[in-house]
């Protein structure tokens, strides 16, 4: 996905075991990925990989923030994102089909696993439906002023007599 070898694990000479790995995210990474879901941020992941003879288990663990726009007053602002994720990666002949998409497999030959495109979507994973200030005080008051304007009044409805 990326051009970087900063997000490629290369697993072919490593010990069965955990091997543990700190990347950063920053905004080259968003840049360079061409979504534009995010496109700022800083986000620390951690990714435990347990190698066994024919899998590895990654858990990734992402904490940081990236840049978005307020839902309620359109305002950019960072947004809190973390979130702990599990990937399994079965070595095998590369051709499964199956609907998980926690599970991926790759073939015999390959060495190397590039993980920009899981941090990604983790990331994306991580955001909440609804992307707003965690204070509504901190909302653009103008915007917000102006959609109140917009705002219709219920009808009140008549009193209902009590004997029906």
């Amino acid at each position: 996905m990326l051009n970087s070898k900063k997000y490629i694990i290369q697993f072919a000479g490593l010990s069965l075991g955990e091997h543990k790995y700190e990347l950063d995210v920053d905004d080259m990474f968003f840049e360079e990925s061409g979504f534009p879901e995010i496109e700022q941020g800083n986000v620390a992941v951690k990714i435990n990989l347990l190698k066994r003879s024919n899998m590895m288990v990654l858990d990734f663990e992402l904490k940081g923030f990236v840049k978005t726009i307020c839902d309620r007053c359109t305002d950019e602002f960072d947004l809190p994102v973390s979130g702990e994720y599990k990937l399994i990666v079965k070595i095998g002949t590369g051709d499964a089909t199956g609907n998980d998409d926690d599970i991926i497999e790759i073939p015999a030959t390959e060495s190397k696993l590039d993980v920009s495109k899981y941090i990604y979507e983790y990331m994306i994973l991580s955001l909440p439906a609804k992307r707003q200030h965690e204070n509504p005080k901190d909302c653009n008051k103008e915007v917000i002023e102006k959609l109140n304007g917009f705002l219709v009044e219920e009808e009140k409805e008549e009193s209902i007599d009590s004997r029906w």
